[in-house]
Formats: structure tokens, sequence, C-alpha cells
């Protein structure tokens, strides 16, 4: 993935496109849905309910440029 599509300046959406995305949004009591992930140490795809299977998993969505 090249990061000239990833970064942008300034996050804008409209009223609207924030109100869907704060009802479609799973709320805090709820199970995150299995999606696959990347092992930064190895490289290999890993299901997120691999990690979850053992305990709680945590994962940071975000950038730190």
């Amino acid at each position: 993935m090249s990061d000239s599509g990833y970064n942008y300046s300034e996050f804008v959406a409209s009223p609207n496109e924030f109100l869907d995305f704060a009802v479609q949004a799973p709320k805090v009591t709820m199970r995150a849905p299995s999606f696959p992930l990347e092992d930064l140490a190895t490289g290999e795809a890993v299901q997120m309910s691999e990690l979850w299977a053992s305990g709680v998993a945590l994962v940071e969505f975000g950038s730190f440029t």
C-alpha cells in the first residue's frame, strides 16, 4: 500500500455522513467482527478471531504522521 492515498491534510465529512457513521458504528459492548490483520513481525495475515481466542485483544487504528 502506498502512503500517497492514505494520509490527508484534513478529514472532511458532512454532518449527514458523520451521523450515518455514528448510528451504524459498533457499540462499545459489541464484539468486533473477525477480519484479517497483518502481523507486523512476520508479515503474515492473521484473523482477528485468532487474537481474541486466548483473551482480550486490542487493535489501535490511526496514523503517527
